[in-house]
């Protein structure tokens, strides 16, 4: 019988690895008043859907997710601030349910505000986009559709129940936005989501390059 040869060293590497390996989300949170309200539609889609997962988790509104290594993520962190010091704080409108074809129920936002989201998105994306193609291949989603989940991976006999009730309900509400969050938890089973960063969002302008500063005035 041939005999097998186990490289201990090789899976203490990976078990390392995966030590170290977070799932990261960039996030706008709601004020109290509407993450109450929301949370009480997600506390509804569990217990009248069978919705499992939907009352888990605070309401946020995502703005970027990615698994990467906790040695690759300044460069993430430092756009982040460098982004939200020279964005301003908005109202987010939320306007209605809708729901994309995988399975998920979600509130909308309202277009002029959902614009504003995008162009923040983008500038993150145009900063950070390179680096986490690198180390987080496959891992990654920038926002496309500025929203908020009720319910995800539902079925569709539940999916179809909740289109009933909910799309023609009227919803609309306002709240502030004065910063974004960085959140993270362990590919270890059981790990909650802990806070690694707050970024208030200042509104400062560009520093704009003078180059007439760079030279002394002449007689």
């Amino acid at each position: 019988m041939k005999s097998t040869h186990v490289n201990n060293n090789h899976w203490n590497t990976l078990a390392s690895i995966r030590h170290h390996m977070y799932e990261y989300l960039l996030v706008f949170s709601c004020d109290q008043i509407t993450e109450t309200i929301i949370m009480s539609f997600k506390q509804y889609f569990e217990q009248q859907y069978g919705c499992m997962q939907a009352a888990k988790l605070r309401p946020y509104l995502t703005l970027f997710h990615c698994v990467i290594n906790e040695s690759k993520i300044d460069p993430v962190i430092q756009a982040c601030a460098k982004i939200a010091r020279h964005t301003k704080p908005m109202k987010m409108e939320l306007d209605g349910f809708d729901n994309f074809e995988h399975g998920t129920m979600y509130i909308g936002v309202e277009k002029k505000v959902s614009r504003q989201i995008l162009t923040l998105v983008a500038a993150l994306k145009a900063r950070t986009g390179e680096h986490v193609r690198r180390w987080s291949p496959g891992e990654n989603k920038f926002c496309a559709t500025p929203h908020i989940t009720i319910a995800k991976n539902m079925t569709d006999e539940q999916m179809e129940r909740a289109k009933k009730e909910w799309s023609p309900r009227k919803f609309n509400t306002t709240t502030s936005i004065n910063e974004i969050t960085l959140l993270r938890r362990s590919l270890l089973k059981g790990s909650r989501y802990e806070v690694v960063q707050r970024f208030p969002l200042l509104g400062l302008p560009e520093d704009p390059y003078i180059q007439g500063s760079l030279f002394p005035d002449t007689p």
